[in-house]
């Protein structure tokens, strides 16, 4: 079924009051797909408030109010799916539709320095199950070498289609300076610095030419790559506070772009 088979259908359902049957052709079409959740959660209430009309003990007023909202949330659904597709069809010249789902995880290669907060490691886990919702499997550094640390950041970069690098905070310093003893001494107050290694990793993905793109915390200081004006170099600025970024206009065009490119630079590593 094609999505504008689907929203025919589902339309029709709401106009009959069938709730039930469009919640389920829902659910079968739109697989595992969270945006269903207030749906789900809202059917559920609708289905006590039934319950508790047959008892007497809600009236007529309420039971409304509730169908209002469950049907609200269905053909607001529908729309948001709607406009996905158009935002996708107009971004990236794509005409693919929901119903066609690719269950291969593509990997990518991910540079983040170890969380060391309850709030970078729930960023950490929202920001990987979001690209493995997408196809996108996020790994980490697995091999390190004390003697050698280049050669498997290189090896791991070779066998991955892509790099994502996550800046967060790894040194903070209240007071400090910049440059001491010379003509251009200067001081640092309050800037966050994130870990030298990601430096070194988007380089090395770069030079490959692998799809890259950095998520630079606001509060880090320019320097090396990791610098709002490497616009090159895909930064995209980010508040580690604040996931539903990702969700919204700038950040999530970002996103879908260099998903595209990941599986652009797959398809044509497997056929060469």
């Amino acid at each position: 079924m094609k999505f504008e088979q689907l929203e025919k259908e589902i339309r029709l359902l709401v106009s009959q009051n069938k709730l039930r049957e469009a919640i389920d052709l829902l659910n079968d079409f739109f697989t595992e797909d969270d945006d269903l959740d207030d749906i789900t959660i809202q059917s559920s209430n609708y289905y006590s408030v039934l319950e508790k009309e047959v008892r007497g003990t809600a009236d007529a007023l309420e039971v409304e109010l509730v169908l209002n909202k469950l049907r609200s949330n269905i053909l607001q659904l529908l729309r948001s799916k709607k406009e996905y597709i158009r935002y996708k069809e107009q971004t990236f010249g794509e005409t693919s539709h929901p119903d066609k789902i690719d269950t291969e995880e593509i990997k990518v290669f991910f540079s983040v320095g170890s969380p060391h907060n309850d709030e970078q490691q729930v960023y950490i886990n929202e920001l990987v199950a979001y690209f493995k919702s997408n196809g996108i499997k996020l790994e980490t550094l697995k091999n390190w070498n004390d003697n050698d640390p280049i050669l498997p950041i290189i090896n791991e970069l070779k066998a991955s289609n892509g790099c994502f690098v996550l800046a967060l905070e790894r040194y903070f310093v209240s007071e400090g300076t910049e440059k001491r003893g010379s003509d251009q001494e200067s001081k640092i107050l309050d800037k966050s610095f994130t870990s030298p290694w990601l430096h070194i990793e988007a380089a090395i993905a770069r030079s490959l030419d692998l799809p890259l793109i950095i998520f630079k915390d606001r509060s880090l200081k320019n320097e090396g790559l990791i610098h709002d004006d490497k616009q090159e170099w895909g930064i995209v600025r980010i508040e580690e506070g604040n996931l539903n970024e990702i969700l919204e206009y700038p950040v999530k065009n970002f996103i879908l772009s260099w998903i595209n490119q990941v599986r652009r630079f797959h398809k044509n590593k497997q056929g060469s």
